[in-house]
């Protein structure tokens, strides 16, 4: 195995499938191939821990729901509610009035993980107050964006994503989210298997 180390970056030019980088004052030349470069690009995923304003974006969504909840007095509003096993809870649950309202748990997480997701999924099954529930993260894996249901979702602050359309989402998260936020939309996390 031969190491080279890369002392200068002096130019990188796209040509047909090919990217090319020009290294060492030109004294090297490295040639990716379209699918290496692919791969290298995914291989290198960004941080899963969320930094400072996706943290402060996290928990001011999670204060402005609270408050959307007080001023359109809601039916239900309550804060620390049991999903059914110890140590997790609903930060937030939330029902609108109404004669079709949905009870909604809302629980918030700086990292939302597929392991987060089916725990919460497995207790929202026989859940008697809480019919759909959130997992709102500042960050959440595409684990987790694909682990969710009909009635369980996945949200990342990071990249606006979701495992549901803003048209499917409870209307006091979008509300939220839009006026409150300045979201003007968000990404459906779409798996190999559908949305």
């Amino acid at each position: 195995m031969q190491e080279v180390r890369v002392e200068s970056l002096d130019g990188l030019e796209v040509r047909g499938s090919e990217l090319r980088l020009s290294a060492n004052a030109g004294s090297l030349s490295i040639v990716f191939p379209r699918e290496v470069w692919d791969h290298v690009l995914i291989s290198a995923e960004a941080s899963e821990e969320p930094d400072a304003a996706e943290l402060e974006e996290l928990y001011d969504l999670k204060e402005r729901l609270k408050a959307h909840a007080a001023e359109h007095a809601f039916e239900i509003a309550l804060d620390g509610v049991g999903v059914g096993e110890p140590g997790l809870d609903y930060d937030l649950v939330l029902r609108p009035g109404g004669l079709l309202a949905v009870t909604t748990g809302y629980l918030f997480a700086p990292v939302v993980e597929r392991e987060l997701m089916v725990r919460i999924g497995a207790c929202l099954a026989g859940d008697r107050l809480v019919e759909q529930a959130y997992a709102i993260g500042a960050v959440a894996s595409e684990e987790a964006l694909a682990a969710g249901d009909d009635n369980l979702k996945a949200l990342s602050v990071r990249g606006r994503r979701c495992s549901t359309s803003r048209f499917e989402m409870a209307p006091e998260l979008w509300q939220v989210l839009a006026e409150g936020l300045g979201w003007d939309n968000v990404e459906i996390f779409v798996n190999d298997g559908g949305v």
